[in-house]
């Protein structure tokens, strides 16, 4: 009987050191989300890789930018 309780408090740790880790190790987005530029709207990596593609990051009625750190990128269209 003493056996499966200290099986399962060390599981119930385990679980909880996990779900804590990964909390730390991935923060919400949006709370980490850098505000765009004056005039600028956010945009997905999706489309901004479509204009590139396209070779259309610049253009008459606006430019699309690419900002930030390495590995955590922020995309924008600007007029």
């Amino acid at each position: 009987m003493k056996r499966r309780k200290l099986i399962a408090l060390i599981e119930d740790v385990a679980c909880i050191a996990v779900i804590g880790l990964m909390l730390i190790a991935f923060p919400s987005s949006a709370a980490n989300a850098e505000q765009p530029p004056w005039g600028c709207l956010t945009v997905s990596k999706g489309e901004y890789d479509a204009a590139k593609s396209k070779k259309m990051l610049r253009n008459k009625f606006g430019r699309y930018v690419r900002a930030g750190r390495l590995w955590r990128h922020n995309y924008w269209y600007c007029h």
